[in-house]
């Protein structure tokens, strides 16, 4: 009777908070399809369309070669890749040949090609091949060139030519086969420039040697309108700067010297459109490697936000076309080798939108997600498993999130408190204001000291924050059943599944009920998820027994009567704690094992990539490939 009684009056309560919602729900939904409407209150402004922005995670690495140092890198609009490197403890460089395929390089064997130190490499689109680099003779410093045809999986090359003296050369080609190579001088820190024309007898036309700067470790791009960046370490102290310059009768006119970053060993790429790319490593003792990107606008570079950590390494090189971004980089480690990731350049913020053509009438368990496990731990703690709020981790890609509540309303995990349920909703929906066509599923579940009243709260919370974007099942069908374009609608939508009894007992509109594939209740789920962790901190063992239970999964709950709506592929390790460092191994190998995996023999495939430091992982760029190639 106690129990009958409690569930009477906090039924009460959600029925009262539900009814003092209903106005505010009618003039939000008569006010949709305009320019604002209200929100307690306050009049908001929705945006027919988010602007597109491309960005790019280039994510942790997979080893490339052993032993090695001093990397370079270019690509072409074929996603052709060539990587020149120094042997560590040696004198001699090296090329590899790579071939982009979706979100992973496939690269060739390593082959000698010549003596020398510290080489850099481009490529023209139709395959022609400029190397630099120092002499292997310490008493003389020499700087050569060598000109190469990509043949396949090789370079054909001609005999090297000695050009200057000097140090850490850097080179650049364009289309037009205007060439710019730039370096330290080999007893100061005066930086020196040269152009070049590469003739149709494999030979290079030099002008001659100008000073132009200050500094070390300079590195040069050229894009195909004859723009110029160069970027350099300040001669003492760790800070960044850039040139922007233009070619002008085979002279560079040189911007000023701009500050733009602290940092260390930089690297460029620039595209035809004046696209920036920039990696870098942590000034002083730490390897961490940063990228950032930007575009040139009036003479200088306009850097979209901060910088932001990817990898852990030195010498980073970066290149890009209008499609992937690539890097390689040197380990940290003085007996360690050459470090490779690449990224699919693109829109993540409205990646659904932009493939609305393949998957608007797919259901969820036909369809790739970005899944971030724990969503709400980005503060730093033990219990930390993402390091982007939840605004942050939408607009890299994510669709799916975990997200667990206790009954003072905060986010957390095992016994680490994390942010307002609050915070979390506000960044939800100012994502949503900025006119997303996009569907968001938020998860709650391990309600921490819920109780009916604990419940009504979040329920009146939830709809305080989304009532205009909450999705209200009016068909006659589940939420598993649906197509993406009856879930989303006309302006984006957020699919609100809660777990545990809670959403049977206390029905609210635009709340749905979840349930794992292995419930006793299953038949009362609106969307039912195979969501079967590991709980190893071993990486081979995740990884091989994720994959065993994806090729397992028919589609069905566990009782076998009810249908499994969706496949979540827990690719994470459990350790007490680090998580940072033990997810590692899974986020450098996601994109890696997602591309040899397709439809299982009972036809279903991979539906959340569920990861924690998802940016890390390229989650979002790996779910668009396999939307893609899947369906």
């Amino acid at each position: 009777m106690k129990k009958l009684l409690f569930h009477s009056l906090a039924a009460s309560m959600l029925f009262a908070s539900v009814s003092c919602q209903q106005e505010m729900e009618q003039e939000v939904s008569n006010a949709r399809n305009s320019n604002t409407y209200s929100n307690n209150g306050i009049q908001m402004m929705t945006v027919p369309f988010a602007p597109e922005l491309k960005i790019h995670q280039l994510g942790l690495s997979t080893e490339l070669d052993g032993y090695s140092q001093r990397t370079d890198i270019a690509m072409n609009t074929q996603n052709n890749i060539v990587e020149a490197h120094q042997s560590r403890g040696g004198s001699t460089i090296w090329y590899h040949v790579g071939k982009l395929d979706q979100n992973e390089i496939n690269w060739s064997e390593s082959n000698k090609y010549d003596n020398g130190k510290k080489p850099s490499i481009d490529m023209t689109n139709d395959g022609k091949i400029i190397s630099v680099h120092e002499t292997s003779n310490i008493f003389t410093s020499d700087l050569w060139y060598k000109i190469g045809t990509l043949n396949g999986n090789r370079i054909d090359w001609k005999s090297g030519k000695k050009y200057d003296k000097g140090s850490t050369p850097s080179i650049t080609i364009n289309d037009n086969g205007r060439i710019v190579e730039v370096h330290k001088s080999q007893s100061n820190y005066g930086l020196f420039y040269k152009t070049g024309t590469l003739n149709a007898s494999g030979s290079v036309s030099w002008s001659s040697t100008k000073k132009y700067d200050s500094g070390k470790e300079p590195s040069v791009a050229i894009n195909n309108s004859g723009q110029i960046v160069e970027v350099h370490q300040s001669e003492t102290t760790g800070n960044l700067y850039y040139h922007v310059g233009s070619m002008q009768n085979g002279e560079i006119i040189w911007g000023p010297s701009i500050f733009y970053q602290s940092g260390a060993q930089p690297s460029v790429a620039l595209l035809d459109d004046g696209t920036v790319f920039e990696t870098h490593t942590s000034e002083g003792l730490k390897n961490d490697l940063w990228q950032m990107k930007g575009k040139i606008a009036n003479g200088k570079i306009e850097w979209e936000g901060s910088s932001e950590y990817f990898d852990t390494g030195n010498n980073s090189s970066v290149d890009a076309n209008e499609t992937y971004i690539a890097q390689t980089h040197e380990s940290e480690s003085s007996t360690g080798g050459i470090w490779s990731s690449s990224a699919l350049y693109t829109d993540h913020e409205n990646w659904m939108r932009d493939l609305h053509s393949v998957i608007a009438n797919k259901t969820l368990g036909e369809i790739v997600l970005p899944g971030s496990h724990d969503a709400g731990m980005y503060p730093s703690s033990l219990g930390q498993t993402q390091d982007q709020n939840l605004y942050e981790q939408l607009k890299g890609g994510v669709r799916y999130f975990d997200l667990r509540p206790d009954e003072d309303m905060n986010i957390f995990h095992g016994p680490v408190t994390g942010p307002k349920v609050d915070e979390v909703l506000s960044d939800v929906r100012r994502y949503m204001d900025e006119g997303r066509k996009e569907l968001v599923i938020l998860k709650f579940s391990h309600f921490k000291n819920f109780n009916a009243q604990v419940y009504s709260t979040l329920i009146n919370k939830i709809k305080s924050h989304l009532s205009p974007y909450l999705f209200d099942n009016a068909y006659s069908k589940r939420v598993g059943e649906l197509s993406l374009d009856e879930l989303i609608q006309e302006q984006g939508t957020v699919l609100i599944v809660n777990d545990e009894s809670y959403p049977v007992e206390f029905p609210s509109e635009g709340i749905h009920t979840y349930r794992d594939w292995d419930s006793s209740d299953a038949i009362n789920g609106d969307l039912i998820v195979y969501d079967k962790y590991s709980n190893t901190t071993d990486y081979n063992s995740m990884k091989n027994d994720q994959i065993s239970k994806f090729h397992q999964f028919n589609g069905m709950s566990q009782n076998g009567q009810i249908a499994c709506d969706m496949f979540l592929m827990s690719w994470t390790l459990t350790p007490i704690t680090d998580v940072f460092s033990y997810s590692r191994p899974a986020n450098a190998n996601l994109g890696k094992e997602m591309k040899k995996l397709e439809a299982n023999a009972q036809g279903y495939i991979p539906n959340i990539l569920y990861v924690d430091y998802y940016q890390l992982s390229r989650a979002t760029a790996t779910s668009i490939l396999m939307n893609r190639k899947l369906n």
